[in-house]
């Protein structure tokens, strides 16, 4: 925090944090006040990330050739007044699915480019040897915010309706880009000879390819984007279907899922061993969360629903800060933009798409049984990881690559 920019950029990511995490609410519950549907749940979750799974590994070339944190600014500023225009159109009742589908959608292109900016910008304002607590640190204040944005978002929705939510979310964006318009870091292109956008993308994706543990790391994390995560974007209707709740409901389970998230980064946070064990983490973290899916897709109490539901938060942020701190630090710094953009394809698309997936599954099936099969799914890759974890330490937490 001693570091001028990095410290602007925190409080900048306070209002981010609460911003996304109150559009996502928002966003959720319109969508099942006008449709009740768990597969438009599941859809407007895709209609985001779509663009992602489209552009995001040649926005991560582009971040490789440009000033990205320039970039960052502008995604950004759009994206807060893309918010701003879901409020009036919502405050005017002139909101409809599809409209929503199609801002949403909008939000996700301005997103594929903004995404790979963030993940590459730790780095350079931190330096290597601050790297895993300034990642740890931003997921305390993002997953603080998860169980603060949907409270916050859920008391405004009861009380003044979800446009005053939309606008909400439009002031905390405005924050962000402030902070972000006070920053004075410059980020100087690689110099180096360019090739083609295509050419360098090709290469990028070699490079994961060619790299055992970030290639291991980003498999583990693809198959637990299509079956885990998108639980979180279930909730909305778990909280209505299952457990007969409204708003506030769908807003506590939410918050306690932010609640178990921070718990889990502050102890990441105060680790003091660096990235040492950080491979066996990321395993465990996965067993862990198998069993709480389990568990969570058999459980009709709402009170352990939400105590599941902060355990599954933890268990989340595990994963997410171990996996990028170990893929950060070994990644070679010419190819950061492009690594972190498939990073950024499965972090962010891979659980849309398994949002999509598991949505239209539940509407023939339930909630309960695609939930549990991808606690089932979960349990099985994390035995096969176990069988590859030395393999993943000695190439993630050594630097010595293997195949």
């Amino acid at each position: 925090m001693r570091i001028r920019d990095y410290r602007l950029y925190t409080f900048g990511c306070i209002g981010h944090g609460l911003g996304v995490w109150n559009l996502r609410m928002c966003i959720g519950w319109l969508t099942w006040e006008l449709t009740g549907s768990t597969a438009w749940l599941g859809g407007m979750a895709m209609a985001e990330m779509m663009p992602t799974l489209i552009l995001t590994l040649f926005a991560g070339t582009i971040v490789d050739r440009v000033d990205y944190f320039k970039m960052m600014r502008i995604t950004q500023g759009l994206a807060m007044m893309l918010a701003a225009t879901m409020a009036a159109l919502t405050l005017a009742e002139e909101m409809s699915i599809w409209l929503l589908f199609f801002l949403t959608t909008l939000r996700g292109c301005l997103m594929a480019f903004n995404r790979p900016s963030r993940a590459a910008l730790i780095y350079p304002l931190v330096g290597p040897d601050l790297i895993a607590p300034a990642l740890a640190l931003g997921s305390i204040i993002f997953q603080g915010a998860r169980f603060i944005g949907p409270a916050f978002g859920g008391f405004i929705i009861v009380g003044a309706g979800i446009g005053w939510g939309f606008a909400a979310t439009a002031g905390f964006l405005l924050i962000y880009s402030l902070a972000l318009g006070a920053m004075k870091i410059c980020i100087e292109p690689q110099k180096r000879e360019k090739h083609s956008v295509l050419t360098e993308t090709v290469e990028g994706l070699t490079y994961v390819m060619a790299h055992g543990g970030i290639r291991l790391q980003l498999a583990l994390l693809a198959v637990v984007g299509i079956v885990a995560k998108p639980v979180t974007d279930l909730l909305p209707g778990f909280a209505g279907q299952v457990f007969s709740m409204g708003a506030d409901g769908l807003a506590m389970l939410l918050s306690f899922h932010g609640i178990g998230a921070t718990c889990g980064a502050i102890w990441l946070a105060s680790r003091p061993s660096g990235i040492v064990g950080m491979t066996r983490m990321t395993i465990f973290s996965v067993l862990f969360m198998a069993i709480l899916l389990m568990l969570f897709a058999i459980n009709n109490l709402f009170w352990l629903a939400i105590v599941l539901s902060a355990l599954l938060g933890f268990a989340f942020i595990l994963l997410n800060v171990s996996n990028q701190t170990l893929i950060q630090s070994a990644v070679d710094p010419d190819l950061r933009g492009r690594v972190m953009s498939v990073y950024g394809l499965i972090m962010q698309g891979v659980p849309a798409f398994g949002a999509l997936m598991l949505g239209v599954v539940a509407e023939h099936f339930g909630l309960r049984i695609p939930v549990f099969v991808g606690g089932l799914i979960c349990l099985g890759v994390c035995f096969m990881a176990w069988r590859k974890r030395a393999a993943m330490k000695l190439s993630l937490e050594t630097g010595i690559t293997s195949r």
